[in-house]
């Protein structure tokens, strides 16, 4: 999917990294839910990759991102569910 964005230019291609770190620090914040209190050394790491994927996405905002269309965000949703069950299943 990275790929066809690129094919778009680069604003289309830096809101499809937006809209992906937008994605990935919200899975990261399920985990966070199901991590145990009591383990702050992966809550730690978990919550400073969550900071470094909100700092990618204002990068790209910042160098001129464009606001993907809600069908196209959808399907990444998608895509990533798909790939986070196979991963899971493997």
């Amino acid at each position: 999917m990275g790929l066809v964005a690129g094919r778009f230019g680069s604003a289309v291609s830096l809101g499809f990294v937006v809209e992906t770190e937008r994605q990935v620090e919200a899975h990261l914040a399920s985990h966070m839910d199901r991590l145990p209190k009591g383990d702050l050394a992966s809550r730690a790491i978990v919550s400073q990759m969550k900071v470094d994927e909100a700092r990618h996405a204002r990068e790209a905002q910042q160098a001129g991102a464009t606001e993907l269309p809600a069908p196209v965000k959808g399907l990444m949703k998608l895509a990533a569910r798909v790939m986070t069950t196979v991963a899971h299943r493997i």
